[in-house]
């Protein structure tokens, strides 16, 4: 198992960059023997963090180095500052092209990753659930799959009730900088519903959406509305709620099944 972390100049962010990378790309490893590598090309999943967080959040508080491992698979951690992995034109610092675009070419070119739709993903927890939604069906070309737990779906909120409404991350401020006028976004895209429907009058393929949110998770309200939302749709997706709140506790727990999920056919 390689544990890398790599910086390089992105032009998204008009700056250099750090991320994180686990490439299992051993076989049957053992001391004093001569090392195998694989040739075949990595499935890879992009994860994103949370809000306050880092690339680093994954590695420090999940086990994701050991599942990364049983399930043959490449896992890509960048940091997305607080940015909710959406393009702010004003400080020229696209975050949902860094993502959903730069990111994956850059790491394509530096890696032996598939480049086949099927084998890439997109995931990520709060923050990282609603940018992984949003980019991924945004870059639908790009990503088979989307992962969301416990997404911080403010937006759906806001756009729902067309006015700011302060919670326990936000207040109409920061809500302002990242979303603009609250009563554009339900036909935007930055509301994943209207991703969703554009992608339909389009024709266009919908990834698979793996979704949980803890039933005492203050963001539960705006899951279940996206849920809803996609069921009155009939867009095929796994939605899951149990018992738990907004913690590492709760998404540890669906990790595991999650990236087990990612490797089930459609």
């Amino acid at each position: 198992m390689a544990l890398l972390n790599i910086t390089f100049p992105s032009c998204s962010l008009r700056r250099s960059v750090s991320i994180n990378a686990l490439i299992p790309n051993e076989i049957n490893f053992m001391p004093g023997q001569e090392p195998e590598y694989r040739k075949e090309p990595f499935r890879t999943l992009y994860m994103l963090h949370g809000y306050s967080g880092d690339a680093n959040d994954y590695l420090v508080f999940s086990n994701l180095f050991e599942l990364c491992r049983i399930y043959d698979l490449a896992i890509i951690f960048p940091s997305g500052e607080n940015s909710f992995y959406l393009d702010d034109e004003d400080k020229s610092e696209l975050y949902s092209r860094y993502v959903g675009s730069e990111l994956v070419e850059f790491t394509r070119s530096l890696f032996h990753l598939s480049d086949k739709r099927e084998d890439t993903y997109i995931g990520g927890l709060s923050m990282g659930g609603y940018g992984a939604m949003v980019n991924g069906l945004r870059y639908a070309d790009t990503f088979s799959k989307i992962i969301s737990f416990s997404g911080a779906f403010i937006e759906i909120t806001l756009a729902d009730a067309r006015e700011y409404k302060a919670d326990e991350v936000s207040d109409e401020k920061y809500q302002r900088r990242v979303y603009g006028d609250p009563r554009k976004l339900r036909k935007s895209d930055k509301d994943p519903r209207w991703c969703m429907e554009m992608l339909r009058a389009q024709g266009k393929q919908i990834p698979d959406i793996y979704q949980c949110c803890g039933k005492d998770d203050f963001l539960i309200e705006p899951n279940r509305r996206l849920h809803e939302f996609m069921e009155e749709q009939n867009i095929p997706h796994r939605y899951e709620e149990g018992e738990g709140t907004h913690d590492w506790a709760y998404w540890q727990k669906h990790l595991e099944p999650a990236l087990a999920w990612l490797g089930e056919k459609g």
